[in-house]
């Protein structure tokens, strides 16, 4: 278990644990959360560290899908940032990619009234696929609300930011959709504020 401790504005941000669908005992004490979710080489990692202004409390890996457990990360003991596995790689047998997949849907309706917020993050270079859409269509269904991240707009000239974000938008539906760089902090402090607003609301 990780014990590194930090604080996010006047917020302190630790890891708290590690859930799968084996634990014995789950118990979340009913904290409100926010979820995130994501596809593979999205930068998700350095997004959520970019948020807590860590370099590596959230760990990344050079093998993402290796991740079988929702980690939760406990903020200001009030609140929980929650990292579900990514629901897609290309590289995984079918096998592997039922069991990801059943550990997402699994969690997200366990707690699907303690999740305030989910966090759908993408690739702003790649417009959103096919299972970016069935992903959306499923959590629709659930009516739990939702973000769009377009991540990577570093990446990016302003003209294709601004194609990037349209198509999301006319994809989705209009839903909310804020883009960010992780890697130069752009629009980062926004995320933060307005997933710190969610959380506080009653």
């Amino acid at each position: 278990m990780l014990k590194t401790n930090l604080v996010m504005k006047n917020l302190e941000v630790k890891f708290n644990k590690s859930i799968s669908i084996e634990s014995e005992k789950v118990s979340l004490d009913n904290k409100k959360q926010v979820v995130f979710i994501w596809r593979s080489n999205v930068w998700k990692s350095s997004l959520m560290n970019a948020i807590f202004k860590s370099k590596d409390l959230v760990k990344t890996s050079s093998m993402p899908w290796k991740t079988k457990t929702a980690n939760l990360f406990r903020v200001d003991n009030k609140y929980d940032f929650v990292d579900l596995p990514g629901y897609w790689f290309a590289k995984l047998w079918q096998e592997q990619k039922v069991k990801l997949d059943a550990l997402i849907s699994w969690y997200i309706e366990e707690f699907r009234y303690d999740i305030k917020k989910i966090v759908i993050v993408l690739d702003s270079k790649i417009w959103p696929t096919q299972s970016d859409i069935d992903m959306f269509n499923y959590l629709q269904e659930l009516q739990i609300p939702l973000i769009f991240v377009l991540n990577k707009i570093d990446k990016l000239s302003n003209n294709e930011i601004n194609k990037s974000l349209l198509h999301t938008k006319d994809l989705f539906f209009w839903q909310e959709i804020i883009w960010t760089s992780a890697k130069n902090n752009i629009n980062i402090d926004e995320l933060r504020k307005i997933l710190i607003e969610i959380l506080k609301q009653k």
